[in-house]
């Protein structure tokens, strides 16, 4: 994380049910867009993360892990969606974005989560090229919007790969 004057008056913390109310307040126009937010987050269905500026509640993070039953390739790769990055207006160009989204990688990738997506729409260029610096790519296009993606595991979880035997031919 690159160090500037404002990373050291910004917090994250992983919000919880009582902080449902000040994120309404933060993003309430914002968090209609997403299905059922409030009846998903009071139920920890949704992961929130909150980032506090000289301690005021100045943006969020909102995603949901999507990999629920095991019926392909695609749902054994643990796979969470970004919904929502969100600065308050009044704290923007303070990095806070950057954190957001520095700490929510860097938690993913503790979880095991392999892949993380977003949907943005097309139109949205600061916002495309931004997650495209922390390799976000291109990975489809629906209407007028693109699909997002980063890929935590780059070779899904293989990290060595030991051959026993010299002859392929012979069984173990």
């Amino acid at each position: 994380m690159r160090s500037n004057k404002h990373e050291k008056n910004i917090s994250i913390k992983v919000a919880n049910t009582e902080d449902l109310f000040d994120l309404k307040l933060c993003a309430q126009e914002f968090l209609e867009f997403i299905d059922d937010f409030q009846q998903k987050f009071l139920k920890n269905k949704i992961f929130v993360l909150a980032a506090y500026y000289e301690n005021n509640l100045a943006g969020m993070l909102v995603s949901e892990q999507q990999t629920h039953k095991v019926d392909s390739i695609e749902n054994l790769i643990p796979t969470i969606y970004l919904y929502l990055l969100y600065v308050n207006p009044k704290f923007r160009r303070k990095h806070i974005a950057t954190t957001l989204l520095e700490s929510f990688l860097m938690i993913q990738k503790k979880m095991g989560i392999a892949s993380i997506c977003i949907k943005l729409p097309k139109k949205y260029k600061n916002g495309i090229k931004f997650f495209q610096h922390y390799k976000f790519r291109l990975v489809g296009l629906i209407d007028n919007d693109i699909l997002l993606e980063h890929k935590i595991w780059d070779d899904y979880g293989i990290s060595d790969c030991q051959l026993i035997g010299d002859d392929f031919n012979t069984p173990f």
